[in-house]
């Protein structure tokens, strides 16, 4: 029996519409290259009346993508390293989204 059609996300996450590719490294080795949606944390979605925003980055895509994903990998979207902070979150529709933040980084005040 054929898949439905809306179970096909390769349209939905299209370069040519929404999507931008996230590469998954662990170490030095790569894991994935993805093609999904990036929410900046900066932008603040207005629905009607309602904004609703959120804290940290997030990267939704299909979720056979990123099984090989993991806590503490690496996605670099847009020439930006972020750290992964916990495993795929699987919403049962064969989506996933990686909860990300921006790296710590240390620097020298050079006091």
């Amino acid at each position: 029996m054929p898949k439905p059609g809306w179970e096909d996300l390769s349209a939905f996450f299209s370069p040519d519409e929404f999507a931008t590719t996230a590469v998954i490294t662990r170490g030095a080795e790569e894991v994935a290259e993805v093609l999904g949606i990036f929410d900046d944390p900066n932008e603040v979605a207005s629905l009607g009346d309602y904004n609703m925003d959120h804290p940290t980055p997030r990267f939704t895509c299909p979720a056979a993508a990123v099984v090989d994903v993991r806590y503490k990998d690496t996605a670099t979207i847009d020439g930006t390293a972020y750290d992964v902070m916990q495993e795929p979150e699987l919403d049962g529709t064969g989506l996933a989204t990686l909860i990300l933040a921006e790296p710590n980084v240390t620097y020298d005040a050079g006091v």
